[in-house]
């Protein structure tokens, strides 16, 4: 018996201590519900909804305190969320950048470059409090040379920056991902595979140089909701005159709901060296021999040297 109320006394000791200790601070608490992407006051690349769907899942955040030189990091969390902040009082500003999923995974959750920072100014965190923000916003951190492409599939476009293999139904609101049309490429229970392409060739340069820049970072943007998995190519000749080679980025799953996808490049693009020009293509795989359709809506190739 002895012992164990020795034991007892060891383990509600630091407690005692924690309770005493002059310099215990009550956390604040901030939270954030969610954050959307929406298109900015001025110089917007387009208004077209649908250049604006985004799947902004997780946010990192910073605090700089009132009269102080040092920022706070306070961590990397998945909306929405609830997180403590151990100080209590003015701030001069709660910096968050907007992360994404890499590639569809839920378990790298960068935050995204080509978004803007949200900073919240002029506030004040109370301990034992809750700065609660439901929707947040934040706008694209890019201009128009840093767009390679779009295709929104709206009847506005005169045609598609896609192969033949690839159809339209510019007049379909209800089942398109926003606006009124969509992309599909039919897959048949005849054909194990479908391939189709962006019909023209990238260059990712700088755009005060004009020449090619590895630092820049690449990134395909789409909304998709298909019947069967595909595959993301790009293809490129690794030197000037060199064989072309088609090298696979990632493979997209099958969703029965539209779902948004951030598609890093990079790697890929500096396994074939940095290629001065490349395409991208696109293979269904239907190994089950269904009848169905890859469908895809606002599509995005972007680049920039932005990092945070």
């Amino acid at each position: 018996m002895k012992s164990i109320r020795i034991i007892l006394s060891l383990l509600l000791l630091p407690l005692v201590v924690a309770c005493e200790h002059d310099e215990f601070t009550e956390p604040s608490f901030l939270h954030v519900e969610a954050i959307d992407l929406v298109p900015p006051t001025e110089n917007a690349i387009t208004m077209e909804s649908g250049f604006y769907t985004s799947d902004i899942v997780a946010a990192v955040v910073f605090v700089r305190r009132k009269d102080s030189n040092k920022l706070d990091t306070i961590g990397h969390f998945r909306l929405p969320f609830t997180v403590p902040v151990l100080y209590s009082g003015d701030v001069d500003y709660i910096d968050i950048y907007p992360a994404v999923k890499l590639s569809g995974s839920a378990t790298q959750l960068p935050f995204y470059t080509f978004y803007n920072r949200i900073r919240i100014t002029d506030t004040t965190l109370t301990c034992g409090d809750t700065l609660s923000f439901d929707t947040l916003t934040t706008t694209y951190n890019i201009t128009r040379s840093d767009v390679l492409m779009y295709e929104l599939f709206e009847p506005t476009e005169g045609s598609l920056l896609f192969d033949s293999v690839m159809q339209w139904r510019p007049h379909a609101p209800a089942e398109a991902c926003s606006g009124q049309g969509y992309g599909f490429v039919p897959v048949n229970d005849s054909t194990y595979t479908t391939t189709f392409s962006i019909d023209r060739d990238f260059s990712v340069v700088n755009p005060q140089t004009h020449q090619i820049d590895p630092t820049r970072l690449a990134y395909l943007e789409l909304d998709t909701r298909s019947d069967v998995d595909f595959e993301v190519y790009l293809e490129g000749a690794p030197t000037t005159g060199s064989t072309v080679s088609r090298e696979k980025v990632m493979t997209v799953y099958k969703s029965d709901d539209w779902v948004h996808l951030y598609i890093n490049l990079g790697r890929t693009w500096a396994y074939l060296n940095y290629c001065t020009t490349f395409r991208l293509y696109f293979t269904a795989l239907n190994e089950d021999l269904i009848n169905g359709e890859v469908r895809l809506d606002n599509v995005k190739l972007l680049s920039t040297s932005v990092v945070l």
